[in-house]
């Protein structure tokens, strides 16, 4: 047997074994590729996005997932300089960042510290109002699940917003940084340690410990 791809007139026979569909017309696994790099040549005229996965360890085990711009489509820390009328010099400290003239301690204390005296309610508006979900994101951690495995949201933005998604999505953990509230209004710190780059490896340790699992058995 043989995948069959029809894309604008055009229709070609691809080498493999019989498509097995993950959800029809959107996603199918192809085993037992006898002439895999002719294939991944020929696929690439289609608007199709191709990955070669070995069958060994082929269902993972654990997931961690970033949140912003991953889980959700948002940036938090966007959407509170929105809120706070600082929205263009936060994205600017983001700029900055990304460049490698800050690191990400640095400017996630510089762009929290614009948000001091928000009124810390305007969280719970963000998520009613502004927070949208990534297309497949609920589906991916059901299905996951239903298997077995562990999901852990793990993220360098604030717990605020995590837990809330976390929750909505059906992870089993989540951790990221704690915005300080005094008096109902956000102070302009998070609690240390801050957690960044560097926490998602520790997660990944940690839970793999844990549970008796190895780096590889994750995503």
């Amino acid at each position: 047997l043989r995948l069959v791809v029809r894309h604008a007139g055009m229709r070609r026979e691809l080498g493999g074994g019989a498509p097995h569909w993950l959800a029809e017309g959107e996603a199918c696994e192809v085993p037992d590729f006898e002439r895999l790099p002719e294939f991944m040549v020929d696929i690439r005229q289609f608007p199709i996005d191709a990955a070669v996965v070995s069958i060994h360890n082929r269902r993972k085990r654990l997931l961690i997932a970033d949140m912003d711009s991953t889980m959700i489509e948002q940036e938090c820390i966007d959407e509170l300089g929105e809120a706070a009328g600082v929205g263009d010099r936060i994205r600017d400290i983001t700029r900055r960042a990304m460049r490698g003239e800050l690191d990400f301690d640095a400017a996630l204390r510089e762009r929290v510290g614009l948000l001091k005296g928000l009124d810390a309610g305007i969280i719970e508006t963000i998520i009613r109002d502004r927070i949208t979900y990534m297309p497949g994101g609920r589906t991916l951690i059901a299905t996951m699940k239903k298997h077995g495995a562990y999901t852990a949201l793990v993220s360098g933005g604030f717990v605020q917003f995590t837990a809330r998604v976390a929750a909505e999505l059906g992870f089993d953990e989540n951790q990221a940084n704690t915005l300080v509230v005094t008096n109902g209004r956000l102070a302009g710190t998070v609690t240390d340690p801050i957690l960044g780059q560097q926490a998602k490896v520790e997660a990944l340790h940690r839970i793999t410990a844990a549970r008796s699992l190895e780096p590889a058995d994750a995503i």
